[in-house]
């Protein structure tokens, strides 16, 4: 049986549903007790209460028990009853009903009302698990139109910030805002679509967020459950908007915090790694110009002149590298490269700046292209040679070695010097500023290994160092090939 839903239906089916049964009883008028034909009759009772509530229960009651007096007790089609006892079960009978009614349509309010709020419950814990994904003001703005438009039918959705509260948009206005958040209370007012809009403060701990105007239909303000449900959603939007507008000033903090760490030290660095090679190569210069040296020593001055100059200029590269790329800035130009022509190229400057230091180079065959930056990984692939030179005695050898892992080109570079510190094989080596040996007598200000792991890193790649079996160290950077095209293929066409 269908179950009324309009309230006049339900009252005509409470109605009908007393004379259906009595329809199907008829027949057995003469074989049935009366007091069974009562109690089916309050059963009736029973099932209208549960499904259509007190008053529809109530007029099946009356109608019940009047069919009762007049289809089954004698005399039989008649009102009336000429025995005491009969009345007396017609009178009982309506009690019994009608407080059967009540029993039972306020059990079934209970029950409404506990269904009700363990929804609400679930829409807010719902709610709140999709707010607190929510870092910026904007995301909780966003998620917030789509919960209500979704969840309450609404049609205009805005969170106006104190900012805002002198010239809101519209159909607010600063009067009812004012009103709103001086009260700290729901303000509402119909819009011609025959709907209201409402306004809600959101306030939290540390003061007033700003208020959410909502366009919604009358209904969702039709009592003070609805409106109670209502101003918890406003509580935990403004739970959120403090968290992340928190978030935002430790996000804008924390960057202010790195800026100043970088100045520091680059600062520090030159005023302590340059200002001393810089008064040497002076001292230098000077020696070679009063022109008493003997021609063996001048030659070996303007040798360790054009060293030192060459060591501060690669020092000064790679301070405006990172601050370039600190700076966020950072764009990659990419393109399929081989890869042997990217490390040919860095090989070429590398035993042109260290003509005795001997450099090993085993590339395995077929290599795929890989798409890059090849200005860039040309800069990763001279900072580990570097590395690995100037940290490694001048009698060994310095071994690069590239080759296909999976889905990845890995390039390693290896050395025969001290090794990486205990216990920090890959942690701080790669940070700005940061040297394995800080009383080291080689030049450098650490920030090569520093600046080839940002490049990595933008090439969605890995940077990792481990020490070797037998002493040194090896750097091993890890690049995905991805889905390279023929390039042969592309030569012929072209």
């Amino acid at each position: 049986m269908a179950v009324p839903q309009n309230l006049f239906t339900a009252y005509l089916w409470s109605a009908l549903i007393p004379l259906a049964g009595t329809f199907l009883v008829l027949p057995f008028r003469l074989s049935i007790d009366l007091s069974n034909v009562a109690l089916l009759y309050v059963l009736s009772v029973v099932l209208t209460a549960t499904r259509s509530g007190r008053g529809p229960a109530v007029v099946n009651a009356i109608v019940a028990t009047v069919i009762f007096a007049y289809v089954f007790v004698p005399p039989h089609f008649s009102l009336a009853i000429t025995e005491s006892q009969y009345l007396l079960t017609a009178v009982i009978m309506l009690v019994v009903a009608l407080m059967v009614s009540h029993i039972t349509s306020k059990l079934k309010q209970h029950v409404d009302f506990a269904e009700r709020k363990s929804l609400q419950s679930k829409t807010l814990y719902a709610f709140s698990q999709a707010l607190s994904g929510a870092r910026t003001t904007q995301s909780v703005q966003e998620i917030t139109a789509s919960f209500l438009a979704e969840s309450l039918g609404a049609g205009h959705c805005d969170i106006i910030f104190p900012d805002r509260f002198a010239a809101p948009p519209a159909p607010a206005n600063p009067e009812l805002i004012a009103a709103c958040v001086e009260r700290r209370e729901v303000m509402s007012k119909p819009t011609q679509s025959g709907r209201f809009y409402v306004l809600l403060p959101l306030s939290a701990a540390s003061g007033i967020q700003g208020v959410l105007g909502v366009d919604i239909a009358a209904t969702a303000l039709h009592n003070e459950d609805s409106l109670e449900y209502i101003e918890t959603l406003a509580s935990v939007i403004s739970v959120a908007l403090e968290r992340s507008r928190f978030a935002e000033i430790a996000r804008e903090t924390e960057v202010k915090h790195a800026d100043e760490l970088l100045r520091s030290s680059i600062l520090g660095a030159l005023s302590h790694d340059l200002r001393t090679p810089l008064a040497a190569l002076v001292s230098m210069a000077d020696t070679a110009a009063l022109g008493k040296a003997s021609p063996e020593r001048q030659k070996h001055l303007l040798e360790s002149i054009r060293n030192q100059a060459m060591s501060i200029g690669q020092q000064m590269i790679n301070l405006l590298e990172m601050a370039r790329l600190s700076s966020g800035t950072i764009e990659l130009h990419r393109a399929w490269q081989p890869v042997d022509e990217v490390v040919g190229s860095v090989l070429q400057l590398a035993r042109t700046q260290w003509k005795d230091r001997e450099i090993s180079v085993d590339i395995a065959p077929d290599l795929p292209p890989i798409d890059i930056d090849a200005v860039l990984i040309e800069r990763v692939l001279w900072n580990l040679l570097e590395n690995a030179i100037k940290f490694s005695p001048s009698d060994t050898t310095t071994e690069l070695a590239i080759h296909k892992a999976g889905q990845f080109i890995e390039i390693c570079v290896s050395d025969s010097g001290p090794g990486l510190p205990e216990g920090d094989a890959t942690g701080k080596l790669f940070n700005a500023f940061q040297r394995g040996s800080k009383e080291s007598n080689i030049a450098g200000i650490g920030l090569g290994l520093s600046i080839a792991r940002t490049i990595v890193e933008a090439h969605d790649g890995k940077i990792s160092a481990t020490n070797r079996l037998g002493g040194g160290a090896c750097f091993k950077v890890s690049l995905p090939i991805g889905d390279p095209p023929d390039l042969l293929a592309e030569e012929k066409n072209q």
